[in-house]
């Protein structure tokens, strides 16, 4: 990193952290993701700009890999000319961006927008990127766009993982965990499912069914642990769940955060309530979800 005119110094603590002309210090791994970005975006040569899952972050988007807490995740760049040999953070891919693709954040040089959606869909493993892409469509993004940005871009345009991708991202996900079920339940043959189904609810209200089949009643509820853990969560949850059974004959199957280990009990329940409920899957729709629950079913544990 030395022809960015960065020198990296050992601090007393361990971590190795990035000075340069007018800056005393930056914080290294263990502070706070932005800070460090916003102190290693001043130090950097034109072109050079914070990209993909910390860019995300700059936009008030979490993408980072579940568990992963914010503090131990390397500042990603994008940086202008060849590919150089760097052994420690931050971690750096070497593109030529277009001038209209770099924005300024709270005072980082980061990616825009659209072009960070764009790099977190094509880059980021399957599940995270569908859950990174429905963020970002949520937050404004649009779809169009991306696909009109990726036409534009050697390595993106015509790209079929790319364009499979943002085929499947819905602004309706309302959690990342949402977004991984629905990837999943796409992935094994069943018909992708609607977002936010609106049921009608107790006199005046209007419930809501994070993924749904309307025609068979079968929904499907990621339970995450941030609105879904304690006494009351669950006490509501088993009420709401019952109304909707009974008042209006829609079974749910309940997820947690074991479908990301285990998803092949909860998709055997999908495929049990909705072939009980009339859907008739043609034999190659069968053949290939069987398949995919014998694989999912002989995965270590």
């Amino acid at each position: 990193m030395n022809g960015f005119g960065i020198t990296w110094k050992r601090t007393a603590g361990g971590p190795a952290v990035p000075v340069g002309p007018g800056v005393y210090f930056a914080p290294g791994t263990g502070s706070p993701l932005t800070a460090r970005a916003a102190a290693l975006s001043g130090l950097l040569p034109p072109g050079a700009v914070i990209a993909r899952r910390t860019a995300a972050w700059i936009w008030g988007i979490d993408v980072l890999p579940p568990g992963v807490n914010e503090t131990d995740w390397d500042v990603e760049l994008i940086t202008p000319g060849p590919a150089e040999c760097a052994t420690g953070p931050p971690v750096a891919d070497h593109v030529d961006l277009p001038p209209d693709h770099v924005r300024e954040e709270a005072g980082i040089r980061v990616t825009s927008r659209a072009r960070t959606a764009l790099d977190c869909t094509r880059w980021l493993p399957r599940s995270e990127a569908v859950a990174a892409l429905d963020q970002f469509l949520r937050n404004g993004v649009d779809t169009d766009e991306l696909e009109a940005m990726a036409r534009t871009l050697p390595g993106y345009h015509g790209n079929r993982r790319l364009r499979d991708l943002l085929r499947l991202g819905d602004r309706g996900a309302a959690s990342p965990g949402e977004s991984w079920v629905r990837t999943a339940v796409v992935d094994a043959g069943f018909p992708r499912p609607r977002t936010q189904v609106p049921v009608a609810g107790p006199p005046d209200r209007c419930l809501y069914v994070d993924l749904g089949y309307e025609d068979y009643r079968v929904g499907i509820e990621y339970d995450g642990e941030r609105h879904h853990t304690g006494r009351a969560a669950r006490a509501h949850d088993e009420s709401r769940r019952r109304w909707l059974a009974r008042e209006m004959g829609w079974q749910i199957i309940p997820v947690t955060k074991l479908f990301l280990y285990r998803p092949a009990p909860y998709l055997e329940a999908l495929l049990t309530a909705l072939l009980q409920r009339g859907w008739k899957p043609g034999d190659a729709t069968m053949a290939r979800i069987a398949a995919r629950l014998t694989s999912l079913s002989r995965r270590p544990r």
